[in-house]
C-alpha cells in the first residue's frame, strides 16, 4: 500500500513539474513604417522566428498601415529574429539592403520571456534605420 501511495505521489509530482516547466508566454510584435515615398508603398508582412523556427507572421498589407502579431512561446531564453518581407514582382523577399531596399527591416536578439513581451519596431526609411523597443 505504501508503495502504491509513493508511486502515485511521484507520478503526480512529475506531471506537476512538467506542466510548470512548459508554461507559455506571449511575444507581441508591432511594426510601423515612416518616410514611405509615394509609389513605394509595398505589400508587406513580418515573419517571427523563435530559435530558428517560424513561429508566426503578421497579415499582409501595405507598409503604410501598422501591423502586429502575437505568438505563444515557452517561457525562458530564446533567440528571436523578426524580418519584414516585401511582396515584389510576385515573390516575398526580405526587406534588406542586400535586396536593394534602403534599410534592413529586421530585428535580431536574445530575450528572456517571463510572461509577456512586446517588441515595437519602427522602420524609418528617411533615417534608414530600424528602431526597436523591447518591453
Amino acid at each position: 500500500m505504501k508503495k502504491t501511495i509513493l508511486f502515485i505521489s511521484l507520478f503526480i509530482s512529475t506531471l506537476t513539474f512538467s506542466a510548470i516547466a512548459q508554461k507559455q508566454g506571449t511575444i507581441t510584435v508591432k511594426t510601423k513604417y515612416t518616410g514611405i515615398i509615394d509609389g513605394y508603398d509595398h505589400m508587406n508582412k513580418t515573419d517571427i522566428y523563435i530559435d530558428g523556427m517560424l513561429a508566426g507572421s503578421t497579415s499582409s498589407q501595405l507598409q503604410s498601415k501598422p501591423n502586429s502579431c502575437t505568438v505563444s512561446v515557452s517561457r525562458g531564453q530564446h533567440d528571436v529574429r523578426i524580418i519584414n518581407m516585401a511582396y515584389y514582382e510576385g515573390t516575398w523577399e526580405e526587406h534588406t539592403i542586400e535586396n536593394e531596399y534602403s534599410l534592413d527591416a529586421l530585428y535580431e536578439g536574445t530575450i528572456n520571456l517571463k510572461k509577456k513581451l512586446t517588441i515595437d519596431l519602427l522602420f524609418d526609411i528617411d533615417k534608414e534605420e530600424t528602431i526597436a523597443k523591447v518591453k
